[in-house]
């Protein structure tokens, strides 16, 4: 009993030791004005019938009616569309947080709008306003659009990403608003993310390029998705992500502060 004692605080003091000289252990808050707007891309198509096809940055296509009736979402997201007169449209969307988007285009048909508001389950908040140009010909919604503007506004607690060890020498990181986590070993295997419903449609493989940067090749339902890379600032106080598109040119970068 003595010697299983002795090895138990011996293997916490180890444990304790690695995490403590990690760096990428701790609690890291987002920091919006360091974060630097991306460059969105989106298109609308009209598919007849009151059908339409919304593309996003992402390459994630959603067919969806006009007729505010919520639907399932490649992603696993759930989502309503719904069109309030000539040149106003809404919707709902609801996956680790609850989204409320209104669609306005200008008279000329030239300019769109997009104002996105955000709410997480420990009753934070964010408001996106986002302000696209058209890229190609087309009425109303319908074309491609490209973001020309965006003004980010946060309430209530900030987003925190908590990261701790995770078995030997892997990461647990988990969102303290909505609750999802991943757990992960830098071994190249594939692990599944956790949301507070038990659902595992997202999943990622890592690996460590050094002690301050990680990689990942993330996946949704079993698909290619985006890239994403982690790195520590030198002096440990900041974490940068970008994630990339593996189906389009989209990149979003967003930065951290240390706790």
């Amino acid at each position: 009993m003595r010697f299983l004692s002795l090895f138990l605080a011996a293997l916490f003091a180890t444990s304790s030791a690695m995490a403590a000289s990690d760096p990428f252990i701790g609690t890291w808050v987002y920091n919006a004005e360091k974060s630097p707007k991306p460059i969105i891309t989106y298109g609308i198509k009209d598919l007849g019938g009151d059908r339409y096809a919304l593309t996003g940055s992402s390459g994630e296509t959603t067919e969806i009616r006009a007729d505010g009736v919520s639907i399932k979402s490649p992603s696993g997201a759930t989502v309503s569309f719904k069109k309030l007169d000539d040149h106003t449209w809404q919707m709902d969307r609801v996956d680790s947080r609850t989204m409320k988007r209104t669609y306005t285009v200008s008279s000329d048909d030239k300019t769109l709008k997009l104002v996105d508001v955000f709410t997480a389950p420990d009753g934070g908040g964010e408001k996106t306003t986002t302000v696209y140009t058209r890229t190609s010909p087309g009425k109303s919604l319908f074309g491609e659009w490209k973001s020309v503007s965006m003004e980010e506004k946060v309430s209530g607690p900030p987003e925190k990403l908590i990261i701790t060890p995770y078995e030997k020498d892997g990461l647990s990181l988990t969102s303290a608003s909505s609750k999802h986590r991943t757990d992960m070993q830098f071994d190249g295997k594939q692990y599944f993310d956790i949301a507070p419903d038990g659902s595992k449609g997202d999943s990622s493989s890592g690996k460590r390029i050094s002690d301050h940067v990680i990689q990942t090749q993330d996946q949704v339902n079993g698909k290619p998705d985006s890239t994403t890379e982690f790195t520590v600032s030198d002096d440990g106080k900041t974490l940068t992500i970008v994630n990339k598109s593996i189906k389009t040119a989209a990149v979003f970068t967003s930065v951290w502060d240390k706790e």
